[in-house]
């Protein structure tokens, strides 16, 4: 491995006139992060580029243009974008409506004396895609990941696709775990952070071309259009459980526990749902505190006061919070706190579980079995509205499969059918038309990674699963072509 070099950026932010001749130094707002590229750091390229930022009375950054290049398109690409993300704070000195040109210069110098790990946000692996038709059902798999590295995509009620082509994954392959940019065209993949932590949970926005992420109990919003990468909330005192955004990106809806303490002589909890205004910055509580924890938060993808969550039961026994099932797993919120309750009452001896909404928010689905009284062991998958009304079920013995309702609302996958086989199945409502075997995935289910998390393509050309059938979690497809059927 090549040495690593600490790399020093001077931003030097210029001086604009005036028309009385004073000249004004602009406040900055908000300074990104700049990058300094990867292959200038391996060809120890050095350099200065001076821009000009056309910035409005209000402090935002209208236009970025080169005026004197560093002689190097990745120093001149990399300042570039780095100018496009600056914002100051208000120019009282130019009137409402007015712009004015500034001067900025951005160093890069590299200080051969230290060693640090260089940003490979940008980089792109090639393709380690295998193909093949699978003997026992015939359809054709692709596996699009190495064993180099564990790989795995996002979780099944967590949009995955970033387009028909694109999808967000996991990996180790940079350090830590990241996430990266699948292409199904021609298997290239693209990093998109670079921590050398671990990245959490994620919601996904494709609409906005937006993730936002957990890494160190804080939250970061990536726009993986322009690569800008922010921190958009952070706070020690409390222990983010899990989270959402809503469809508007207006507020980050999480979960905490107020007492995440725990031994033998220690309860705790409460655990509450917050909501933190990303423009106002201001946090609310929206939730009664309750007694036992809260996971899966999922904003509607079309309703921005809409939120469903579960009751979620532990586990293992000697960790923090309630073991066993819960009476009743699914709830959904109103994000302003005024309203919420249970999505729909569980028969006795019912649990609901692997809740998700469908792609128009008309519906939430689930997989839901017997544990207990007459009807032990029946299994369905089922559907509601968020607040419980128009429900039906369909027998499917899929345990407590993770599953998906294609857009058309006819066809529904899940990741397990009578055993590790990811199934299609074409229903109207409580009916079942069509049962079709897809792959059986053998996955351990042995930690979120190596679960399948099924996901359409927005196309319907595939569905994208994983599994650690080959020892280590690994993202496939397998070609259906809906929307040729």
């Amino acid at each position: 491995m090549m040495k690593r070099l600490l790399l020093l950026i001077v931003v030097v932010i210029g001086l604009f006139a005036c028309t009385n001749g004073s000249r004004i130094i602009p406040r900055l707002e908000r300074e990104p992060k700049l990058i300094y590229p990867v292959e200038a750091i391996e060809k120890q390229i050095e350099g200065n580029v001076e821009l000009l930022l056309l910035v409005n009375c209000e402090g935002n950054v209208k236009d970025v243009r080169i005026k004197n290049s560093s002689g190097y398109r990745s120093l001149d690409e990399a300042a570039l974008k780095y100018g496009r993300r600056l914002k100051y704070f208000p120019i009282t000195e130019i009137t409402t409506g007015g712009e004015v040109w500034i001067d900025t210069k951005v160093i890069f110098v590299l200080n051969r004396n230290e060693k640090v790990e260089p940003s490979y946000v940008g980089k792109v692996w090639e393709s380690e895609k295998e193909t093949w038709t699978d003997p026992e059902f015939g359809h054709e798999i692709t596996k699009w990941t190495s064993e180099e590295f564990e790989s795995w995509h996002l979780y099944f009620n967590v949009e995955s696709f970033i387009d028909e082509n694109n999808l967000i994954i996991y990996s180790t392959r940079a350090g830590g775990i990241n996430l990266f940019r699948l292409n199904l065209l021609d298997g290239t993949i693209k990093q998109f952070t670079y921590h050398k932590g671990r990245v959490g949970s994620v919601w996904h926005i494709p609409e906005l071309k937006k993730v936002w992420y957990e890494i160190e109990n804080s939250i970061r919003e990536l726009n993986y259009e322009t690569m800008e990468d922010k921190l958009v909330f952070s706070d020690d005192k409390v222990d983010i459980r899990a989270f959402t955004v809503t469809c508007d990106s207006k507020y980050l809806i999480n979960s905490i526990n107020k007492n995440p303490g725990w031994s033998k002589d220690n309860s705790t909890g409460p655990y509450a749902i917050m909501r933190y205004d990303f423009e106002k910055k201001e946090v609310k509580q929206i939730s009664p505190d309750y007694g036992f924890t809260i996971n899966h938060l999922q904003a509607s993808p079309t309703d921005p006061n809409l939120v469903i969550y579960a009751w979620q039961h532990q586990y293992r026994e000697d960790g923090a919070g309630i073991v066993g099932n819960t009476p009743i797993r699914i709830w959904w919120l109103n994000v302003n706190g005024n309203d919420g309750g249970p999505v729909i009452p569980q028969e006795f001896g019912l649990h609901r579980t692997h809740e998700f909404w469908l792609y128009d928010g008309s519906r939430i689905g689930y997989s839901a079995r017997y544990m207990f009284g007459p009807n032990q062991g029946k299994q369905f998958l089922g559907s509601c509205k968020y607040d419980g009304s128009d429900n039906f079920m369909f027998d499917a013995p899929v345990g407590p499969a993770h599953s998906q309702i294609y857009k058309d609302n006819k066809h529904w996958v899940a990741d397990q059918n009578d055993g590790m086989i990811l199934t299609l199945w074409t229903f109207e409502r409580d009916k079942v038309l069509k049962e079709e075997k897809l792959f059986r995935h053998n996955s351990s289910w042995d930690g979120q990674p190596g679960h399948p998390h099924p996901h359409f393509s927005p196309d319907g050309k595939y569905i994208v699963f994983g599994t650690d059938m080959s020892g280590s979690p690994q993202v496939y497809t397998v070609k259906i072509n809906l929307d040729k059927k």
